[in-house]
């Protein structure tokens, strides 16, 4: 394995939102434990980029604050999963210094426009609030100009298509313009069209009809994976970034195999 040097010159080497737009395959994955050791730990491995999930976790302003300071400090960058697509979710994780953020349910381009302007100050038609008061601004120390300009540089804005209405309007959404990305959630787009596995046929048509428009758009792809069982089944269907599990499923998922093969070699 890389040693923890050479991990953080790799990240710091290319922005999230460059990386994701070059199509580079990367791999993160969802943070549901609010504290900050927790990304201290995986800002020490291989992963590309952690998502702080604030719309499934329990995150407040303080959690999500301290998490974020973690990533800057281990070169970690961390996306956020917003709660909604509401202005001021959004607001609070940039502030914060997040990398980015990962908006649920955006089901049209009117919805996928109004989170571009409250991600964006001026790129795309942007309105985010400013303030350089925040980590965002370096407290004080960014300059009006250079803070608007690194920000909207930077910010990586991804969208969840995960209803059966973000499919039907895939095609204007995937043309949004500041939108960086696309996140399919397949657990919500088979409980949009009331089947009860991911792997149903009906979900998995819809998924290929999202790879078909966005490559079109060229428009990059995410999804969510259980484990890497899928990983090459996705990357051919043209998928590049890859959230897998969460830190509680990897720990649990680790234990339970540490456990199995403590009692399997246990004399009997």
């Amino acid at each position: 394995m890389t040693g923890t040097g050479s991990i953080h010159s790799r990240r710091a080497s290319s922005c999230l939102r460059d990386a994701i737009s070059e199509g580079q395959r990367l791999a993160g994955t969802f943070v549901k434990t609010t504290h900050y050791q927790i990304v201290e730990v995986l800002a020490g491995t291989e992963l590309d980029f952690v998502v702080l999930d604030a719309e499934h976790a329990p995150f407040g302003r303080e959690s999500l604050d301290a998490c974020c300071l973690a990533a800057r400090a281990g070169h970690l960058p961390a996306l956020v999963r917003t709660a909604s697509s509401r202005p001021e979710d959004i607001l609070q994780a940039l502030d914060c210094g997040a990398s980015g953020v990962l908006v649920p349910h955006v089901d049209d381009a009117e919805i996928a426009s109004a989170v571009v302007r409250s991600a964006r100050y001026r790129e795309a038609n942007g309105a985010r609030g400013f303030s350089n008061s925040p980590r965002a601004g370096g407290y004080g120390e960014l300059t009006l100009a250079k803070h608007i300009s690194e920000s909207d540089q930077r910010t990586t804005v991804i969208v969840q298509i995960e209803t059966a209405t973000s499919v039907e309007n895939i095609g204007e959404i995937a043309q949004t313009p500041g939108i960086d990305a696309l996140f399919v959630g397949r657990a919500d787009l088979a409980v949009s069209y009331g089947v009860d596995s991911i792997t149903h046929p009906r979900v998995q048509e819809a998924v290929e009809h999202i790879c078909q428009v966005a490559q079109a758009c060229g428009q990059p792809l995410g999804i969510f994976l259980p484990d890497t069982a899928e990983l090459d089944v996705f990357t051919a269907l043209g998928f590049t970034f890859f959230i897998i599990a969460s830190d509680q499923g990897l720990l649990k998922r680790h234990v339970k195999q540490v456990a199995a093969q403590i009692l399997a070699t246990a004399p009997s």
